[in-house]
């Protein structure tokens, strides 16, 4: 199946190159690399023109900006591959990223729309590894809707079904280019419509640098502890406050073709937390939910309380 790389890229020219690098020395080489620019100022249009002329690469500029969920779109769009794997522009790719999630999502029912996921190294502006993500292979909605899931863009690929499936309903439903990131709607889509599965290898370098678009874990580092205190989700362990909104939009499109009774009541009382405001009123319906085993129930309700608690002394 063929096989491309988007990337959306806006005065990346610092970290560009070795981006690229390691793209196309990959172990599975992509059919191509797609960029979509939203109108750098910087370098980043000159190390574009001199990949197309050495690979190949495909680039164009937007006449306006898109901003980071409408530039990764339009750059989707562009692409022709059966499968399509998202980038980043600053990031290190380990040489059997595409090679490893290729081979994986042949194994699924490409019938279906299909998302296959990694975990990530993180490092400085340096390329020095500072951190690693460590969880186990998992598959299915739950760990998507209900967890702080791998649901990072940067390591996924998922197939053309998934796509065909989402681009033509983004754009016609209210807030989702600004209240859900791209890689929200393209890993619940999977989960909801189809299949998701995470995977347990580190397949990439995630880096963290001064000027990181989205990058929680460097906003995070420089908070005060009341500040990081109201940063932590009120109902922890479980899905972060500020998702609920998402999930509810994302329900709200495809409710009719979602058929899981077990996903609809999830999704059903997530929309009815929406409509409250006393954070242990939204937890007890939150216990309720029959896809939460009794271990991690008992695990939400002592974390949340004290989470819940600790932020009300705090005001």
């Amino acid at each position: 199946m063929t096989l491309s790389v988007v990337i959306a890229t806006f005065n990346g020219a610092r970290f560009l190159r070795e981006q690229l690098d390691s793209i196309y020395t990959q172990t599975h080489l992509p059919d191509e690399v797609v960029v979509s620019d939203d109108g750098s100022t910087d370098e980043t249009l000159t190390i574009l023109e001199e990949y197309k002329q050495r690979y190949g690469l495909i680039y164009s500029v937007n006449e306006h900006s898109l901003g980071v969920n409408g530039n990764f779109f339009h750059a989707m769009e562009m692409c022709n591959g059966e499968l399509i794997s998202i980038c980043d522009q600053d990031d290190i790719w380990l040489p059997h990223k595409l090679e490893t999630l290729y081979a994986h999502i042949l194994t699924m029912d490409l019938c279906r729309p299909c998302v296959v996921s990694s975990l990530r190294e993180d490092i400085d502006a340096n390329g020095v590894v500072f951190a690693a993500q460590s969880a186990p292979y998992t598959e299915g909605w739950t760990e998507t809707l209900l967890t702080y899931s791998r649901n990072q863009g940067c390591t996924m690929l998922f197939n053309r079904l998934l796509l065909n499936t989402l681009i033509p309903t983004i754009y016609n439903v209210k807030d989702a280019l600004t209240a859900i990131y791209y890689d929200e709607w393209i890993a619940y889509v999977g989960a909801l419509l189809g299949e998701k599965h995470n995977l347990p290898d580190k397949l990439m370098r995630y880096r963290h640098h001064d000027a990181n678009v989205v990058d929680g874990a460097q906003h995070y580092r420089h908070l005060t502890f009341c500040e990081k205190v109201h940063y932590l989700p009120t109902f922890y362990g479980f899905i972060p406050d500020e998702r609920f909104i998402p999930l509810e939009i994302v329900y709200h499109t495809y409710q009719t073709a979602i058929s899981d009774r077990h996903v609809i009541d999830c999704l059903d009382k997530i929309c009815r937390c929406n409509t409250l405001t006393n954070p242990f009123h939204k937890l007890s319906i939150i216990l309720t939910m029959k896809c939460l085993p009794l271990p991690r129930k008992i695990a939400i309700a002592i974390k949340s309380t004290l989470s819940i608690t600790l932020k009300a002394c705090l005001e």
